[in-house]
């Protein structure tokens, strides 16, 4: 089972985030940079030196990448990979100073690797923060204290440990409680609004189905009305009445049918596939999630489609490169929240998304 993070319980929080992610990402690679430049002299190996810079700057755009709301969300392979690159630039930044590491407080991987960590208190679960943190503790203080062995310190090198070890403990505890607090607040408010979310929902459900109601009487009174009164007065029907009174009986017909099974999302597309009624399975915030995104394209001809795959269903939305509306990124996140793994590629105008159905599917 998932465990619950700030960014799948508050999608939106996640792209508030970016401006603090593009600013400890950018401090770190700096601050990496900087302190390289003023410490040079401790450096003897400077292809290495330059190697883990290049593994500090891989684990920035592994943290900038994963936390874009158009990648959402922040996979816990994204987190392995940011942990990985620190640690192998914490190694190959002492591989650089190898018996020449006077100031062990102008190390700049430990540093970076603290800010860094930082970020992942938005986007992933506190456990999973506090488990890996205390691992690569354990591995910069290990490296520090062989460092210092190697240098020749007078000091116990477990003081040096402290004070590279320190930063990540520090950092990862943080992270871990940010992570925790905003997660239990999250659900905490979940909780005690879900009656009024629930009686605001019925409330909006009610009005659209009234005036659903209004718009089928409408088409009864405005067309429907008008032909059999004209076949009236004529006393016979040709073959352009005919065809006439099967269409409209046809748009009568399927009006009726959605309102007796309640097929939400016929109001909300231009063309819908679903023989099935395979709709009605999404949960409350599936539902929620696919009318945003119809909203968002309301002035484009959408097409939704959905069909039986293996045990769950297959989504798919579609619509025309004519008209005004897009997915933005704030969208984005929000779907591939509410459909983990979804394929959203707006530049193809295409969503495509697999979710298990919140009932049992009946085998037809």
């Amino acid at each position: 089972m998932t465990r619950p993070t700030p960014q799948r319980l508050d999608p939106l929080a996640g792209v508030t985030a970016q401006l603090f992610v593009w600013a400890l990402t950018a401090a770190a690679f700096i601050l990496a940079v900087t302190l390289s430049l003023i410490h040079r002299a401790e450096y003897h190996d400077g292809p290495v030196l330059v190697l883990a810079l290049a593994a500090i700057a891989g684990a920035c755009l592994v943290t900038i990448f994963a936390s874009s709301p158009r990648r959402a969300p922040f996979s816990y392979t994204h987190a392995g990979w940011l942990h990985t690159l620190c640690i192998i630039a914490v190694l190959l930044e002492a591989a650089a100073q190898w018996g020449t590491n006077a100031t062990v407080r102008s190390d700049w991987a430990p540093i970076a690797y603290a800010l860094l960590v930082l970020v992942t208190g938005c986007y992933r679960p506190a456990r999973e923060i506090l488990v890996m943190g205390v691992v690569d503790t354990v591995v910069v203080g290990a490296v520090t204290v062989a460092g210092q062995i190697a240098y020749g310190s007078e000091l116990i090198p477990l003081v040096y440990a402290g004070l590279t070890a320190g930063l990540v403990l520090g950092a990862s505890v943080g992270a871990a409680t940010f992570s925790h607090v905003l997660v239990q607040r999250l659900v905490g408010w979940r909780e005690d609004s879900r009656e009024a979310r629930a009686d605001l929902a019925d409330t909006l459900r009610d009005e659209v189905r009234e005036q659903l109601r209004e718009e089928r009487i409408a088409l009864v009174e405005a067309e429907i009305g008008p032909f059999l009164r004209g076949l009236l007065e004529q006393g016979s029907a040709d073959a352009e009445a005919s065809e006439r009174a099967r269409t409209l009986s046809e748009a009568l017909r399927r009006e009726l049918v959605d309102e007796v099974d309640g097929r939400w999302l016929s109001d909300l597309v231009w063309r819908l596939h679903d023989p099935d009624d395979l709709s009605s399975h999404m949960d409350e915030t599936q539902h929620a999630t696919i009318e945003a995104a119809c909203a968002a394209l309301a002035d484009r001809r959408v097409t939704a489609r959905l069909s039986r795959s293996g045990d769950g269903i297959r989504f798919t939305l579609a619509w025309d490169r004519v008209g005004r509306g897009r997915i933005g990124p704030e969208l984005q996140a929000l779907i591939r929240a509410a459909f983990p793994g979804a394929l959203v590629r707006p530049n193809r105008r295409i969503i495509a998304v697999d979710f298990a159905p919140k009932d049992a599917l009946r085998e037809v």
